[in-house]
């Protein structure tokens, strides 16, 4: 996996932009986007590589990396791979997660753009949901 991942890039926003000039000179300061949607969005990106703990601190300055892919779970009531990987060190491992298919890809952008539109902040386009279901199959059978 590349630690240089510029289609990741929109994950690590953490604030939104306004599309539309304010008719006064007086700018409006902008609102931070959420931890979850930061975090959620990321995790839509991976495709079917997935990420680690280590991943959500990393590209979303977050700690608890783990926390939100099983509220994911908890939530939307699917279920994530879970993948053991030993550490490149040769010391213990750790816990690859992936969304297993495109429905299930599906049901997350679901989730955060309802967020996004009930906390007035933006969330995912048309072209941005079509780029991520693309890095999803139909189905997945986990190995």
């Amino acid at each position: 996996m590349e630690n240089n991942r510029p289609e990741l890039q929109t994950a690590l926003s953490d604030t939104r932009m306004s599309d539309i000039t304010p008719a006064t000179s007086t700018i409006q300061p902008t609102k931070r986007t959420p931890k979850k949607h930061r975090a959620r969005v990321y995790m839509l990106r991976t495709g079917i590589e997935g990420w680690t703990e280590n991943d959500i601190l990393r590209y979303c300055r977050l700690s608890s990396g783990r926390n939100y892919g099983s509220e994911l779970e908890r939530s939307l009531d699917i279920q994530l791979e879970r993948i053991d990987e030993k550490n490149p060190d040769g010391i213990g491992s750790h816990l690859r997660y992936r969304i297993t298919c495109r429905a299930d890809a599906m049901r997350v952008i679901q989730l955060v753009n309802c967020n996004a539109s009930a906390g007035s902040y933006i969330g995912l386009s048309s072209q941005q949901i079509d780029d991520i279901l693309i890095l999803y199959p139909d189905a997945f059978n986990a190995a």
